[in-house]
């Protein structure tokens, strides 16, 4: 058999991968949107020293807790790398929509969050866990 024919599949397979093809594909540009957001972001960022953040700014494996401000539920929020990412747990990556939209705001800011289920807004209410405020 040479590497030059073709493969069997089934149709059922051949539909299966297809759609698995599709999904990834579709991932995959949903990641290079928010790389190309994340790289923006650190492109007009105010470089601070690991000591000289201020207290009520969102950094990685900060804790926050966000308001709708039309709603005005409340979901407390870890915002983390994304190998560390479950939002079922309230971590969401810095990569996610609402992640990079949180990523170097301050308590007060309101945020918008073009996410796949539309444009969300949410309002940092408080910071709950700063890891640099831990080092002081």
């Amino acid at each position: 058999m040479s590497l030059l024919e073709p493969i069997r599949l089934t149709r059922r397979d051949a539909e299966r991968l297809a759609g698995m093809s599709e999904s990834l594909a579709a991932q995959s540009r949903g990641l290079q949107r928010q790389m190309r957001i994340l790289e923006d972001l650190m492109a007009s960022a105010l470089l601070l020293e690991t000591g000289g953040t201020p207290p009520g700014v969102v950094m990685l494996e900060s804790r926050v807790l966000v308001e709708d401000p039309c709603s005005g539920e409340a979901e407390e929020i870890e915002l983390v790398f994304p190998e560390e990412a479950d939002p079922a747990k309230g971590k969401l990556s810095v990569l996610s929509a609402v992640g990079s939209a949180l990523l170097g705001r301050a308590v007060g800011e309101q945020v918008v969050a073009e996410t796949g289920q539309g444009c969300r807004q949410l309002r940092i209410a408080a910071l709950i866990h700063q890891p640099q405020a831990a080092l002081s």
